[in-house]
C-alpha cells in the first residue's frame, strides 16, 4: 500500500514507519523537517511542508494514497484544510486523537467511544482534538471523506521525547531503592505501548469497515502506578522500598500518577478483530531497556521531567519526616 504519514519522525511515528517498511508498504512523510529522519528510514520519501500553510498542502494534490495517517492533527481548522487538500485522493484517512477528548467530569471509567466529549475551550487540548474529530465525522457523513479516528491513552515506549516514565525508571537505574509515591501510587492512568499503536493503525487501514468510526486504544489490562514500579524493579532484579504521601503533600508533581482511575475500554477495537501484540509487562521491559541504553541528559519538558524530580536528598528528608512505608 502507498501510505502518507503526516509527522512521523519523533515517537509513535518511528514505530509505525518501521513496521510499515517491514511489511513492504511504500511510505511518504509530510512534515516541517524540524526533526531529522532516522538513517534506518531507508526508502522513505519526504515532502517538506507546514500543514498550516495552504501553499505547502498544495504539494499533496494530485497524489493518490491508499492510506493517510495523521499523527499530529490538532484542531478543526487543520482538519478542514486536510479534507479540502486530500478529498478524492485517499482510500482512508486515520487520525491520531486522544482520550483527553472525554469530558472527565461527566463520565466514569471506563470511557467508551460514545461518551460525551470536551466542550469547554478552556480545556484546549481535549477541546481542539474533539473539534477536529467532529469536522472529520461530518465530512464522512456529508461527502464520504474516509476518516477513522483512534483515541490514545497515555503512550509510552522507546523514543518517547516527553519521558513520561522517566521518574520511575531513572531512580532504578541510579540505584535508588526508596520511592515516594502520591497516595501510595494507587492511581490508575491507562497506558499503551507505542508499538501497539503502530499495529493498531496498520490493522485499521486494512479494515474498510473501520471508516467513519472511532476506536479507543490502550492495553487490554492496566495497572496502578505502584504496580508499574514493582514490575520494573522485578524486571531489573532489585528490591524497592515504597513510601506513601498524600497527593497534596508531595514536594513535586509526578506525571500520570493522579489519585483517580482513568481507563478506556478497547472492546470495540477488539470486536473488529484486533489482538494485542505486546502486553503491559512486555512494553514496560522494552521501555526500561531502551532507557538503560539511552539515558536522558536534557530536560525539555519543564512540567514533566525536571532535574528537581531527582533531588534524592530532599526526597529522603520527606520520607523520613512524613511518609508512610507501604512496602
Amino acid at each position: 500500500m502507498k501510505v502518507l504519514i503526516i509527522g512521523g519522525t519523533r515517537f509513535v511515528g518511528r514505530h509505525l514507519v518501521a513496521k510499515l517498511l517491514k511489511a513492504g508498504h511504500q511510505v511518504t512523510l509530510f512534515n516541517r523537517g524540524q526533526y531529522p529522519v532516522p538513517e534506518w528510514f531507508a526508502g522513505v520519501q519526504v515532502i517538506k511542508g507546514d500543514r498550516n500553510n495552504p501553499a505547502d498542502l498544495e504539494q499533496l494534490r494530485g497524489q493518490r494514497y491508499d492510506a493517510v495517517i495523521d499523527m499530529v492533527l490538532y484542531d478543526g481548522k487543520q482538519a478542514a484544510q486536510l479534507i479540502e487538500a486530500l478529498h478524492g485522493q485517499v482510500g482512508q484517512y486515520l487520525m491520531i486523537s486522544t482520550g483527553s477528548v472525554y469530558k472527565m467530569t461527566t463520565a466514569p471509567a471506563p470511557f467508551r467511544e460514545t461518551d460525551q466529549v470536551e466542550d469547554n475551550p478552556e480545556n484546549a487540548y481535549g477541546y481542539n482534538k474533539a473539534q477536529a474529530e467532529q469536522v472529520l465525522l461530518k465530512a464522512w457523513h456529508d461527502s464520504k471523506f474516509p476518516a477513522t479516528i483512534l483515541r490514545l491513552p497515555s503512550v509510552y515506549g522507546p523514543y518517547d521525547y516527553q519521558a513520561r516514565e522517566w521518574y520511575f525508571i531513572k531512580r532504578l537505574l541510579d540505584g535508588r531503592r526508596r520511592f515516594l509515591l502520591p497516595d501510595g501510587g494507587m492511581g490508575v492512568f491507562h497506558r499503551e505501548y507505542a508499538g501497539n499503536i503502530a499495529d493498531q493503525l496498520i490493522f485499521l487501514m486494512q479494515k474498510p469497515e473501520s471508516i467513519g468510526e472511532i476506536y479507543n486504544s490502550g492495553h487490554h489490562h492496566f495497572q496502578t502506578c505502584r504496580a508499574l514500579v514493582e514490575m520494573a524493579a522485578k524486571q531489573l532484579g532489585v528490591e524497592v522500598e515504597l513510601c506513601s504521601l498524600p497527593q497534596g503533600s508531595m514536594p513535586w508533581s509526578i506525571v500520570l500518577s493522579p489519585p483517580l482511575c482513568y481507563y478506556q475500554t478497547t472492546d470495540k477495537l477488539e470486536a473488529l478483530g484486533y489482538r494485542e501484540q505486546v502486553d503491559l509487562a512486555g512494553g514496560w521491559l522494552e521501555t526500561v531497556n531502551f532507557y538503560r541504553q539511552n539515558p536522558i541528559t536534557d530536560w525539555m519538558f519543564q512540567q514533566r521531567s525536571t532535574v528537581d524530580l531527582f533531588d534524592y536528598k530532599q526526597e529522603d528528608k520527606v520520607i523520613d519526616e512524613a511518609a508512610v512505608r507501604i512496602k
